[in-house]
């Protein structure tokens, strides 16, 4: 079940359980293919037929046929298809626990940090061009002929095949080359989990850091390199997508969205919501009001 906020939904998997998830969506000529919302689950799109109009995180992309377009975990995104009669789209999504699956855990929270957040610079959107030079699409194919062929142990296939595609936009991926070692990696996944679970609680650093038993100074170091922002910046970018879910109800006034993302000062959280969204928290408030 999807739970609705205002015109954002929190999307949950078609599937109960971790599983990671393979399927063909069609659409007219101008349609909604997806309206804003977020999940937990990594979301890849490969456009078979036609066009779409992306939003992810407030940028916009065009892809077309043969183009595959990535959504971080907990991004929001909506898509429209373009004017052609048929468009059609293969989606992946894929559950955060699933690279964990296919390595050790302190090894596999890097591999994570990739598709868990969405930073600006960071590739979403691969051209045709793109995937054949890298190998990409020849995955792509056989993953689709996976899935219409169903033969014998199809579940397994699809997986290692998904896993296949994952791995080779790690591997496209610049990574800098004094990149902390993988238990710091780890012990920064952890720091990220604990934000999604207390961000409207008072997160105070030095305590996040000593609970994680780092020094506050190694910690704030190792956050920035590996995330590429301080943890003040992740912790506000946290706060600021929840905000914005809630103010899209419009049920709420604005001080007591502040106060449920974390915020003793509106003031403050307006000064932030529009430093980083470049909106006010009003203008978002009015305009689910009028809906």
């Amino acid at each position: 079940m999807n739970e609705m906020i205002g015109k954002i939904y929190v999307e949950s998997p078609r599937r109960a359980g971790e599983e990671a998830e393979f399927f063909l969506q069609s659409n007219g000529a101008a349609d909604v293919a997806c309206a804003a919302h977020v999940h937990h689950a990594v979301e890849l799109l490969y456009i078979k037929e036609g066009s779409y109009r992306v939003v992810l995180d407030g940028e916009e992309h065009r892809v077309e046929k043969g183009d595959l377009i990535l959504f971080c975990s907990n991004s929001i995104h909506y898509v429209f298809s373009g004017d052609q009669l048929v468009n059609q789209y293969y989606v992946m999504k894929i559950p955060p626990s699933f690279l964990l699956e296919f390595t050790r855990r302190e090894i596999g929270a890097e591999y994570i940090l990739r598709f868990a957040l969405h930073r600006k610079g960071q590739k979403s959107v691969w051209k045709h061009s793109e995937l054949e030079a890298c190998g990409m699409t020849d995955i792509l194919r056989q993953l689709i002929a996976e899935h219409e062929t169903q033969k014998y142990a199809v579940e397994i296939a699809i997986r290692l095949k998904i896993m296949e595609l994952l791995l080779a936009i790690l591997r496209g991926s610049a990574y800098e080359a004094d990149r902390p070692n993988d238990q710091t990696v780890s012990l920064i996944y952890s720091a990220m989990v604990y934000v999604t679970d207390h961000y409207a609680q008072d997160v105070d650093e030095r305590e996040l850091a000593k609970r994680l038993g780092m020094s506050y100074s190694y910690f704030s170091r190792s956050f920035k390199r590996v995330l590429g922002m301080p943890f003040r910046k992740y912790l506000n970018i946290t706060r600021v997508r929840k905000a914005e879910q809630f103010l899209c109800t419009g049920s709420e006034s604005i001080t007591e969205v502040a106060q449920r993302c974390g915020y003793n000062s509106t003031s403050y959280f307006i000064n932030v919501y529009r430093r980083m969204t470049g909106k006010t928290p009003y203008r978002v408030h009015r305009q689910a009001g009028n809906r």
